[in-house]
């Protein structure tokens, strides 16, 4: 038996315990049944720029690539059910000048060769109460941490970084958020126990205006494209100097670099032992965190309300929730974990267009 936990359940656990008990895959399981939402064009974008950073086509041209990546992106957003068709048509054309213009600016800063993308990862937590053992429920069932790493490169001093893409609707993120950002840190931790050795410099942060369009971006001069060829993945990176944070970017794009010591990362997983260890405790106590911020984005106000009332749940969340179904396994998927450790992901299957 394995216990998994997603960043998801963390964000939940600590921000509204009663909606983590509904919510996560190893608590209640439940969702709101499916009605109509906005189409996500963040993810998206995460669909295709891991086709635009995919190591094996990194040394291409890049006009046999463009027509790919934006296949990906028309194949994410046609894959959100129910999308309305002129909403669809609206944020793809949206979607393909965010794309252009992200191609024009990003090889003025890509110092790096793309080694792995959109790749999964899943890992147990140690104990910190016993040397060498790792964390279980009282049950008995294995504890892991699980997620998926937007890109992993290498740059020309042999260090390794993890990196993010984000969209950005409104300002830059600060850059103490960055810093103290927990998901991309847990990557950082979490990736040398998941391909054994391999130790990461650092986090980047690739931030992509949602108006990067409108902006537009600052076409490369000839011969601006950093050279750094491709290369296999070793173990052990190389010495890295400089500051701990650097950022560059234009009004459309921003690219934020930050070294993570052994300390922080030391700090991350002790962070995570602690949540998981009170979790999964057998006398959990469950209370809601009732805040404006909240509350106003829960999809789980209405059986919130019946609880706390003292009311019976039953006919609510068989009217308006279900359970999720497995997580479905996506066969060829870019970063599947379906292949080997210490392997670069399979090619991907581009479908046939007449």
């Amino acid at each position: 038996m394995v216990y998994r936990i997603h960043p998801s359940d963390r964000t939940a656990f600590k921000r509204c315990r009663r909606e983590w008990d509904l919510s996560s895959r190893n608590r209640h399981n439940l969702e709101p049944v499916s009605r109509p939402g906005p189409i996500d064009l963040a993810q998206a974008l995460r669909d295709a720029l891991a086709v635009y950073y995919f190591p094996g086509m990194w040394e291409w041209d890049r006009s046999i690539v463009a027509p790919l990546v934006h296949q990906a992106l028309d194949r994410s957003m046609r894959s959100q059910a129910e999308a309305d068709d002129q909403a669809l048509l609206e944020t793809l054309d949206w979607g393909h000048e965010l794309l252009d213009a992200y191609a024009a600016w990003a090889p003025t800063v890509d110092r790096f060769t793309p080694l792995r993308v959109d790749t999964d990862f899943e890992v147990n937590i140690p104990d910190p109460a016993a040397s060498g053992a790792h964390l279980v429920t009282p049950a008995g069932a294995e504890i892991r941490y699980c997620d998926r790493v937007d890109l992993l490169a290498i740059d020309s001093d042999d260090a390794y970084w993890v990196v993010q893409h984000r969209l950005v609707t409104d300002s830059w993120a600060d850059h103490d958020a960055l810093q103290l950002d927990e998901r991309t840190i847990a990557w950082s931790w979490a990736w040398p126990q998941f391909y054994l050795g391999m130790q990461i410099t650092g986090t980047v942060y690739n931030e992509i205006r949602a108006d990067a369009g409108e902006l537009g971006a600052r076409t490369p001069q000839p011969g601006e494209r950093p050279q750094v060829r491709h290369r296999r993945m070793y173990a052990r990176s190389g010495t890295v100097s400089g500051e701990r944070l650097d950022a560059e970017g234009t009004e459309a794009f921003r690219r934020t670099r930050i070294r993570r010591g052994e300390a922080e990362l030391a700090a991350a997983g002790a962070d995570l032992a602690a949540e998981a260890g009170t979790a999964t405790r057998t006398d959990l106590e469950i209370y809601p965190s009732p805040e404006p911020g909240v509350c106003a984005r829960c999809a789980y106000r209405p059986p919130c309300l019946v609880l706390n009332q003292g009311g019976d749940l039953s006919a609510e969340l068989s009217r308006s929730y279900q359970h999720r179904a497995p997580e479905p396994v996506q066969e060829g998927r870019l970063g599947g974990v379906t292949w080997s450790m210490n392997r670069g992901a399979a090619p991907p299957r581009w479908p046939s267009h007449s």
